[in-house]
C-alpha cells in the first residue's frame, strides 16, 4: 500500500503523457483537531499538526485536481476535570502518512473540495494518565487497522495565486478499531463502540496553509 501511493503521487506529479497541462506543487503545513468517534468521549480535544506537500493541475474553467503527502497526528483526548467527576487522563495518539485526492471548483477567492483519502498508520499509543493501556494490569490494547479510507470535504480562502489557507473535514470511511469487549475501566461498558456502526472512526478538522512554487510543467 505504501509503494501504491507513492506511485499515485509520482504519477500525477510528473504526469507527463498529459499534454498542456500546468503542474503546480510546493509544502503544506497546518494544524489539526481531532476526535475518535466510538470512545465515550466527545470533542476535538487532541491537537497534532500536520506537514507536507501537494501537487495540483487545472482540469477544466474553475476546476482543478489536487493530491497531498502529508504526515498528520489524530486520535482523541480526555482530559482531568475533578469538577465534574473526571479524574483520568486519556489519551489516543495515532501518525499517518496521508494521500488526500480532492476536485475543487474555484469561485473568485474561494473555493470548495471533495474527494477520499487513504492513510497508513506509522504507530499508535493509548494511554491513561500516562500509563500505555497495554502495560495495565489484565488490560490489552485493541490493535488499530493498518489503513484508513476517509471522505474529505473542504473550503479555501485564495489570498493569492500562489497561497492559500484550507479548512478541511476528514472522516474515517472503514472502522479504524474493531469493537473492543473487554472490560478496560476507561471505556462505559454500555455505550462504548455499541453506536449504529460498531468500532471506532477518526474524525478531525484540519487548518492547512499552502504554497504553490512556479509551474513545474
Amino acid at each position: 500500500m505504501r509503494k501504491i501511493c507513492c506511485y499515485l503521487f509520482v504519477a500525477l506529479l510528473f504526469g507527463t503523457t498529459i499534454k498542456a497541462q500546468e503542474f503546480r506543487a510546493g509544502p503544506l503545513v497546518g494544524a489539526s483537531f481531532s476526535q475518535v468517534d466510538g470512545d465515550y468521549f466527545s470533542g476535538y480535544n487532541k491537537a497534532g499538526f500536520t506537514l507536507g506537500a501537494f501537487v495540483k493541475r487545472p482540469l477544466a474553467k474553475h476546476w482543478d485536481i489536487q493530491l497531498d503527502i502529508a504526515y498528520i497526528q489524530k486520535g482523541s483526548r480526555e482530559a482531568p476535570n475533578p469538577e465534574k467527576g473526571k479524574y483520568d487522563d486519556y489519551k489516543i495518539h495515532l501518525d499517518y502518512i496521508q494521500f488526500p485526492l480532492v476536485a475543487r471548483y474555484q469561485y473568485r477567492q474561494f473555493s470548495a473540495e471533495g474527494g477520499v483519502s487513504v492513510g497508513v498508520l506509522l504507530g499508535s499509543k493509548e494511554e491513561i494518565d500516562g500509563t500505555p493501556i497495554g502495560d495495565l494490569p489484565e488490560h490489552e490494547m485493541v490493535p488499530f487497522q493498518d489503513i484508513e479510507w476517509a471522505s474529505v470535504f473542504g473550503l479555501n480562502y485564495h489570498v493569492n495565486e500562489r497561497l492559500w489557507i484550507n479548512a478541511r473535514w476528514l472522516y474515517s470511511i472503514n472502522r479504524i478499531r474493531i469493537p473492543y469487549d473487554g472490560k478496560i475501566p476507561v471505556y462505559d461498558p454500555k455505550a462504548h463502540w455499541l453506536s449504529r456502526k460498531p468500532g471506532q472512526y477518526n474524525n478531525n478538522f484540519v487548518l492547512t496553509f499552502y504554497y504553490a512554487f512556479d509551474r513545474i510543467l
